[in-house]
């Protein structure tokens, strides 16, 4: 994970709801980011095989990942403590309707 930090829910729960959602949408946009650097893992891992420490490698980046997924759980529940939560998740429903678009792009280009 190239950016394992989470917003700051004090700092955020200050701003009015508008400017949170524009973190939000940050956030996702760097989750994003983070899974392409992922990706970039992968293949580095993939095309290396050869290359000595190259799963010790793969394997830090993995345990990242789920480190921080870990620590997205502490996130959540204080979220949800503030009072944060719903609009977090309306931001995160829509955010699902945008990934289904692009996955279902990059399906039909997959089919021709």
């Amino acid at each position: 994970m190239r950016n394992n930090r989470l917003p700051s829910i004090p700092d955020i729960a200050l701003e009015t709801k508008e400017q949170r959602i524009i973190y939000y949408r940050k956030f996702f946009a760097e989750l994003r980011l983070n899974r392409l650097y992922f990706h970039l893992t992968i293949l580095n891992y993939f095309s290396s095989l050869d290359r000595e420490g190259n799963s010790e490698s793969f394997t830090s980046e993995l345990d990242n990942y789920l480190s921080f997924f870990k620590k997205m759980d502490n996130w959540l529940e204080t979220l949800k403590l503030e009072g944060l939560y719903p609009e977090f998740q309306e931001q995160c429903l829509d955010e699902i309707k945008a990934i289904e678009q692009i996955i279902r792009s990059y399906e039909g280009k997959m089919k021709n």
